[in-house]
């Protein structure tokens, strides 16, 4: 959900759909993928300045401009204080968020193909309840770092709640790798990358790849939503070992995972179905995403054919958070959000024609 850029930064028109897509390095899509590739993984917060803090601290993120900021100026939009949130008829018909206030913060990580996105809302109801990894619509970025000893103190120095058993990284078959909290209580897992990526990164800094996990209540229904709905890409499915039930706070019970990676990306998704030993305390807790809810998760998809996929969407038996189901219009093009079966908030976003 990109909302703080002023309506005169959709002037660009579709050359800067162009421009966009280039600088987020999308690729073709099957033409049959309503999906043409992701703009910006966004999740909500309940402190812009803090949580920029701790991901330029930690990973090295900086600032950033929304994909569709017009102009020829290259430079990052600075945070906006609170006290100038702002407020948009048209954007709470877009996230069901009427009477709000609201602001965001466009972040950018090394060698990550996609942005990262910070939504703070005020004057309005917001949950905050903090995600285990084991609850149905919680999320989960997931980064390889060049470094993990390196990012591991940052953390440690930083007071960031460890979830993986022990406190600290642990061998998995996928590399040594620990699974934290931010200062909103979203899960990170940080990842050592191999040593074949780091020499092949082609950007300096921390973070040498990103993917977004998603803990579903059923595998089967998400992939329905994403491979079947919007054209996801499935890549394999497996079940985690002991040691990666241990990274995710867990000492008995089963993980099954599924990738995929989006189109028009090589941005891998991984759904994560829990099956959990009784008397797991606390027990899984399925969210009911409020787009304003600290935590709240968020795709951005670049998407064509708009009208096809929501009367798809709708005849599937899918809810959509936007009134109305009706998209918003920009400069730029149309935006809408739906939701998935996990109450995860999608938003489809199709650009203007050329």
């Amino acid at each position: 959900m990109t909302i703080n850029v002023p309506r005169r930064r959709f002037l660009a028109g579709a050359g800067t759909a162009a421009i966009a897509l280039t600088a987020l390095g999308l690729v073709p899509a099957p033409a049959t993928a309503p999906v043409r590739g992701l703009y910006n993984w966004i999740h909500g917060t309940g402190d812009a300045e803090r949580a920029f803090a701790f991901y330029n601290a930690v990973f090295g993120m900086a600032l950033a401009r929304s994909p569709f900021a017009g102009g020829a100026s290259a430079l990052p939009e600075p945070i906006r204080p609170a006290s100038q949130a702002a407020s948009d008829p048209l954007v709470w018909d877009l996230t069901n968020t009427h009477g709000s206030r609201f602001r965001t913060v466009f972040m950018r990580a090394s060698n990550t193909p996609f942005g990262l996105e910070l939504s703070e809302f005020f004057d309005i109801p917001r949950a905050d309840r903090v995600p285990n990894p084991w609850d149905p619509g919680a999320s989960t970025l997931i980064f390889s770092v060049r470094d993990l000893d390196v990012v591991a103190g940052r953390l440690k120095a930083r007071g960031a709640p460890v979830v993986t058993l022990g406190g600290a990284p642990l061998v998995t078959p996928s590399g040594r790798a620990v699974l934290v909290r931010d200062p909103d209580g979203c899960l990170i897992e940080v990842r050592q990358a191999a040593p074949t990526a780091v020499a092949q990164a082609k950007q300096p800094g921390d973070v040498i790849e990103t993917s977004i996990g998603i803990t579903v209540a059923s595998r089967e229904r998400a992939r329905d939503f994403y491979e079947k709905l919007l054209g996801f890409v499935v890549k394999d499915t497996r079940t985690v070992s002991s040691a990666e039930l241990r990274l995710r706070g867990l000492s008995a019970g089963t993980v099954t995972e599924t990738s995929m990676s989006i189109p028009g990306t090589a941005v891998n998704v991984v759904l994560s179905q829990f099956a959990l030993p009784p008397g797991i305390t606390p027990p899984a807790r399925p969210f009911q995403w409020q787009l304003q809810d600290v935590g709240s998760p968020q795709f951005q998809l670049e998407v064509s054919g708009l009208d096809a996929l929501i009367a798809r969407t709708k005849s599937d038996g899918y809810r959509f958070l936007s009134v109305g189901a009706n998209p918003i219009q920009r400069a730029f093009g149309r935006f809408v959000f739906a939701i998935d079966p996990d109450r995860v908030l999608v938003e489809f976003v199709e650009p203007t024609a050329r």
